[in-house]
């Protein structure tokens, strides 16, 4: 598990811009937050602190939006084909994010949900 952990940080960390985990990144106050938590690097004094943050950050995420939909409160806003586990969220999120480098204020949610629309459009 340890090296399936490192080998997804990794990936992350080529998809988007690099920034050092601080613990203030754990407030996630912001989209820049939830990018430094899960692109951290396994040479980090906070990296299994930030990664295991940031999925389960992504796993709220999803089981939130599964259950709104599911209790017909919301319209599905992502619709994959498939499952999703939490590091391909993390990775879509981040391959987002380093394309929209204004987003880094934004709420973590929102940008959350922005990438994963875009990555898995609803037909309709």
């Amino acid at each position: 598990m340890r090296n399936s952990l490192v080998a997804a940080s990794a990936a992350c960390a080529l998809a988007a811009p690099a920034l050092a985990v601080e613990t203030s990144n754990f407030n996630l106050a912001t989209t820049g937050d939830l990018v430094a938590l899960c692109s951290a690097q396994p040479d980090e004094p906070l990296y299994g602190q930030a990664l295991q943050f940031c999925y389960g950050y992504m796993a709220g995420m999803a089981q939130f939006h599964r259950a709104l939909v599911q209790a017909d409160e919301i319209q599905p806003q992502a619709c994959p084909q498939h499952e999703v586990t939490r590091e391909a969220l993390v990775q879509v999120f981040l391959g987002w994010a380093r394309g929209k480098p204004g987003a880094m204020d934004e709420l973590p949610a929102d940008s959350v949900k922005r990438a994963a629309v875009a990555a898995w459009p609803c037909g309709g």
